[in-house]
């Protein structure tokens, strides 16, 4: 990465504007155990599913008594995403404060955040939970994450002055995805190999060059709209992908579904069993689609190299339509009983394994852990991208993804793990 020292090297370089600080509830003792338990609680099991008896028996409480130290669980969820935000915040604030350079700045950087994600989960509560937060709640927290976000993208620019703002920001959002995803990287990975590969994929996205936008082409076609499927069924399961990526499983009514779908109530359950029902077709329709059409793809690969083929694959079967389905296969799951719950991982794990084969085709030292921490990067990156509207319709956006895609996947400061003694 080039280097930008600063203009007084007695000075940390300063890059945007300071971070604004949060005003964090000042908590007791016994509030912090509290948020503490119910964090560990709402990753494991979902915050719907976790009750006040619950979070008060996990400190040593009954129900009643956690309603002393906070109003309601509400109130609990924020203050647990409120502690997240200000961990990053201090980080950044150090960085700042003891780097040279920008360069200095964005090593210090990712060095606390692989050790803050590597020996604890801090990611998941923000990424599943955040739709439960009150209207007013998530708008702020949504404020702080962008501002964390916005001052990130500034320092990677400092750093990048060869590249566009615009494109610092997408390479910003990319390195930062490497620690909001910590928990499906993590696999069988110790802590300190978790921390050598987020950081060899957070290096190797920080120094690749984007694709220059499309030239605009006036005879092409525009984008056609997004097809109303003609059957009934298909119709219903359409309506249910789209409401469940928008607002999760949860907080979507049977009767949205009917409403969005443009049938009775009536004639919803003439096709299916109920929301359940709806939400297990929704995700076996997802696994079993990219499972088809990649094993497809392979099959006619000819020559071609297995891990360019699957990239290929991959960002236009995410991009599509059918890539709503990735943040309700992530948020939703948990919501189904957990002997599907295991059938649908088990079967993610057969198209997982097609990426950690190719992987390690292209780099033998590295295990199967690496790799799937690999492929783990490239699939919640891209999960966010499909819930950034920002992001998303980027010019050139499928492009840009198979760019970064190729950097996390085979990074080039990413040696082989020692061997076990």
């Amino acid at each position: 990465m080039p280097s930008s020292p600063p203009s007084d090297p007695d000075e940390p370089a300063r890059v945007g504007a300071r971070l604004r600080p949060l005003e964090p509830r000042s908590l007791g003792q016994r509030s912090a155990q509290i948020v503490r338990a119910a964090t560990r609680l709402f990753q494991d099991a979902g915050f719907r599913n976790v009750s006040i008896e619950q979070i008060g028996a996990a400190v040593g409480l009954t129900g009643p008594a956690v309603y002393r130290h906070f109003p309601g669980k509400h109130d609990i969820l924020s203050q647990a995403l409120t502690t997240q935000v200000e961990l990053v915040a201090t980080l950044m604030a150090d960085a700042e404060e003891h780097g040279r350079s920008p360069d200095e700045q964005l090593s210090l950087l990712l060095d606390g955040l692989g050790d803050l994600t590597a020996h604890r989960d801090v990611s998941t509560l923000w990424r599943r939970e955040q739709r439960h937060l009150q209207p007013a709640e998530l708008d702020v927290m949504r404020g702080y994450f962008a501002q964390l976000s916005e001052h990130f993208a500034a320092l990677v620019a400092a750093a990048r002055p060869d590249i566009a703002p615009s494109d610092a920001a997408m390479l910003g959002a990319a390195a930062l995805s490497v620690y909001s995803n910590t928990s499906g990287m993590r696999g069988s990975l110790s802590p300190a190999r978790l921390m050598e590969v987020q950081r060899a994929v957070a290096d190797s996205i920080l120094a690749c060059r984007l694709p220059g936008p499309p030239e605009p082409d006036p005879d092409a076609e525009r984008a056609p709209a997004h097809r109303r499927p003609a059957s009934r069924r298909e119709r219903i399961l359409d309506a249910a992908t789209q409401l469940f990526s928008e607002r999760g499983f949860p907080d979507v009514r049977i009767d949205e579904i009917a409403r969005t779908a443009d049938v009775s109530i009536a004639t919803l359950y003439q096709e299916v069993s109920g929301k359940s029902d709806l939400l297990r077709a929704v995700l076996w329709r997802g696994v079993q689609g990219i499972l088809y059409v990649t094993a497809h793809a392979l099959s006619r690969a000819g020559s071609d190299d297995p891990l360019d083929v699957l990239i290929r694959v991959f960002v236009e079967y995410a991009l599509d339509v059918h890539g709503r389905i990735m943040p309700v296969f992530t948020s939703d799951l948990m919501y189904l009983p957990d002997t599907e719950q295991t059938q649908l991982r088990n079967a993610q794990m057969d198209y997982r394994a097609e990426w950690i084969d190719a992987i390690r085709s292209r780099n033998p030292l590295l295990t199967a852990a690496d790799a799937n921490a690999l492929a783990q990067a490239l699939f919640g990156y891209t999960c966010e991208i499909v819930e950034s509207p920002q992001l998303w319709s980027r010019p050139g956006v499928a492009a840009e993804l198979e760019t970064i895609a190729r950097a996390i996947l085979n990074p080039t400061g990413l040696r082989g793990a020692p061997p076990e003694s």
